[in-house]
């Protein structure tokens, strides 16, 4: 497939190094020439350095011929008017990165079909709900849905209070037969393992399970992680993602959320927009401000700024203030492993989040949905058996997956089961596996169509 990337930054870089492992023939469009060098140094593509909204240079770039478009550049225009051309082309699938929500939100008088555009990705937006699960789920450190919210994963710091320490996942699963759960990956060290029934857990370890929604607080509770009601929670910035988790948080009556803006015109904006909520003015990292508003009662603390220094500064100010639970939102990937050791609850990257979204909607045949865990290098490919499938009729020990990857849940009329070494695969069967990146290629063979 001939695919065109408007855009080498975080989100297009990751895209074309997907694209590129799956022998896909990837031309890049970068106006900025430092960062097109860079494209040029360490991307298996084309790189052109140029306006990607310029249609001749799309023409040189082979448009015409050319199955996919993934316009994520910085600015919304560039992205909209490289879909236009594309539509206008005839490339099959247009996909564009989108700030502004006005033309995302239904019933927008320029939608996604007016603009040419298959698929609309707002970054803020998925950030938002990333923190909000991550909120109300309170006890995880990532929450990813599956099977339209009938499944979640679930990742959880073990801490040195954890009943289960020491034991084998055969041994947690054996105390516990009435809980339907997989882990699924286990993250130590900096090193991911996709591990076997034998493989023990430790304290500091960050263990990621796949269980039905239904069944996460009693798997918490298993794990020594009760999920405690998040009831007060003050928002640090109110730019786009604070304001939309505002929003989605004082939908709940029961809580009550207070943002922290700096800016007082855009504080004033944000009072007429929000309900519910209490808007303080003032700087964010000064102790004496946050004292007084009651830092010190809140169950979570978000920080979401535009400034991830400042994010992650205040989520250690609050935590040392005594509040249970900070989020923080960053904008580089390689500092998410890192939040856990220094004190912060759980981080989310804007770029990553992105990337994963515009990922899930490329994937077609049986692979049907693609994410990455934030932080660890294991990714979760959903799959759909059908007649043709490889995989099809055969038991999963037969597989021969082994270390490369793992089936957490099957999805079977409705049912969620978890497998063992005899269950057989069937036409119409829904997985999720698990894998690393390395193996992502050798899995997605297991199960290609004959």
């Amino acid at each position: 497939m001939k695919v065109i990337v408007i855009g080498a930054g975080l989100v297009g870089t990751y895209i074309c190094e997907y694209l590129s492992s799956e022998d896909h023939d990837v031309t890049v469009i970068e106006k900025d020439p430092a960062v097109c060098r860079k494209a040029t140094d360490t991307l298996d593509a084309m790189v052109i350095q140029g306006d990607g909204a310029s249609p001749a240079l799309l023409v040189k770039a082979g448009v015409h011929k050319t199955d996919m478009m993934v316009a994520v550049s910085p600015d919304d225009e560039v992205n909209i008017l490289a879909c236009l051309a594309a539509a206008k082309a005839g490339v099959k699938i247009k996909i564009a990165r989108l700030r502004n929500p006005e033309f995302s939100h239904e019933g927008a008088l320029l939608g996604k079909k007016e603009l040419g555009i298959d698929f609309i990705i707002h970054p803020e937006r998925e950030t938002a709900r990333e923190l909000v699960w991550l909120t109300r789920r309170s006890a995880a450190t990532d929450v990813i849905e599956f099977e339209e919210g009938r499944v979640q994963l679930i990742g959880v710091r073990l801490d040195a209070s954890s009943p289960v320490l020491n034991k084998t996942l055969q041994q947690i699963d054996r105390e516990n037969p009435d809980l339907l759960f997989r882990a699924v990956a286990i993250f130590r060290a900096n090193k991911t393992i996709i591990p076997g029934g034998e493989d023990h857990v430790t304290r500091g370890d960050q263990l990621f399970f796949i269980t039905k929604t239904e069944l996460v607080p009693q798997l918490l509770e298993v794990l020594g992680k009760s999920d405690e009601r998040i009831e007060k929670v003050m928002i640090l910035g109110g730019g786009r993602v604070g304001r939309i988790v505002a929003a989605e948080l004082e939908k709940d009556k029961e809580c009550q959320v207070k943002l922290v803006e700096s800016n007082r015109e855009k504080s004033q904006r944000i009072a007429e927009e929000l309900q519910r909520t209490l808007i303080i003015v003032g700087d964010g990292t000064d102790l004496d401000l946050l004292a007084v508003e009651g830092i010190m009662e809140m169950d979570s603390y978000i920080a979401v700024t535009s400034d991830e220094e400042t994010n992650i500064l205040s989520c250690l100010m609050a935590k040392h203030m005594g509040v249970r639970r900070c989020l923080a939102l960053v904008s580089r990937p390689d500092y998410l492993p890192i939040m856990a050791s220094i004190g912060v609850d759980a981080a989310v990257d804007t770029q990553t989040l992105t990337a994963n979204a515009i990922l899930r909607y490329i994937r077609r045949g049986n692979i049907t949905s693609l994410a990455s865990l934030p932080g660890i290098e294991a990714e979760v490919l959903e799959i759909e058996i059908t007649q043709s499938s490889r995989a099809a009729g055969r038991k999963v020990k037969a597989l021969n997956l082994d270390h490369d990857g793992m089936i957490g849940i099957i999805s079977r009329n409705g049912q969620v089961i978890v497998p063992i070494g005899d269950t057989e695969l069937r036409d119409g069967d829904h997985l999720i596996v698990f894998t690393t990146p390395a193996s992502v290629g050798r899995v997605e063979k297991i199960f290609a169509n004959r």
